[in-house]
């Protein structure tokens, strides 16, 4: 065989095959959502690589609470064409670390989907202890109480605190004046089982932070003993337990 002729078809066999793709600059990003804020966007840039347009054939996300699309409004890009997908997370009533998640998909066979990762850190403007309450049926219905503290330096005032039950009483008391404060509650009796809760309103000057829950249980469940056996199971014939829905008006 021709050497020249061999080196041809083996300079063919090894040649990249033309492809399409998004590279995108940073698929996972990070923020801090800030207490004033309550949505937050995020921009994820990409570009086309390879000697093909690529279409974008859709973009899923797997909340509500996010939004994306392309910023240009369009879905068909040519080779070495920029881009970027717009997100918008809604904070609502989130708190913590959460992650959410994007998923662009296109019309590279190579490489059809990826994953672009939104890390978000939410603040906290209370710290609540406990966030429910539990009373045995049958245990003396004693007041036990949850203790609220406003984080952060601006004071934040306790107003109100709505019980979705009528049998379950509840009082505040002002420990420092926007700092801490004390909510009882107090059963009219602990017979049956009863779950609810407790709406906390306050005076903040974001609606996110205006109001917070606080639950109630009276129950005949006893709670597992930390590093010991699991509960007993209830006799066969037990009666079921009725499914209680707590609401606040």
């Amino acid at each position: 065989m021709n050497l020249r002729f061999y080196l041809c078809l083996l300079s063919l066999a090894t040649a990249p095959l033309a492809h399409a793709g998004l590279e995108f600059e940073k698929p996972t990003q990070s923020t801090v959502v800030r207490i004033s804020d309550t949505e937050i966007g995020t921009k994820f840039a990409f570009k086309v690589t390879g000697s093909k347009p690529v279409k974008i054939v859709d973009i899923r996300t797997f909340c509500s609470c996010v939004k994306a699309q392309t910023m240009d409004g369009k879905m068909e890009y040519q080779p070495g064409e920029t881009g970027i997908i717009d997100t918008a997370f809604e904070v609502g009533s989130f708190e913590g670390e959460l992650k959410k998640e994007v998923v662009v998909s296109t019309n590279d066979a190579a490489h059809p989907e990826t994953n672009l990762v939104l890390q978000i850190s939410i603040p906290g403007l209370f710290e609540i202890a406990p966030s429910q309450l539990v009373w045995m049926v049958g245990e003396t219905p004693a007041t036990k109480t949850v203790r609220i503290k406003v984080l952060g330096e601006d004071p934040v005032a306790v107003t109100g605190a709505v019980s979705s039950r009528d049998s379950m009483k509840t009082a505040i008391r002002e420990i420092t004046a926007g700092k801490e404060y004390e909510i009882s509650l107090t059963p009219a009796a602990t017979d049956t089982k009863v779950l609810g809760l407790v709406r906390v309103e306050t005076n903040s000057k974001f609606p996110r932070y205006q109001k917070r829950l606080v639950f109630f249980n009276i129950t005949d469940k006893k709670p597992p003993v930390p590093g010991g056996a699991a509960p007993a199971a209830p006799p066969a014939q037990a009666p079921p337990v009725p499914s209680i829905t707590p609401s606040v008006k």
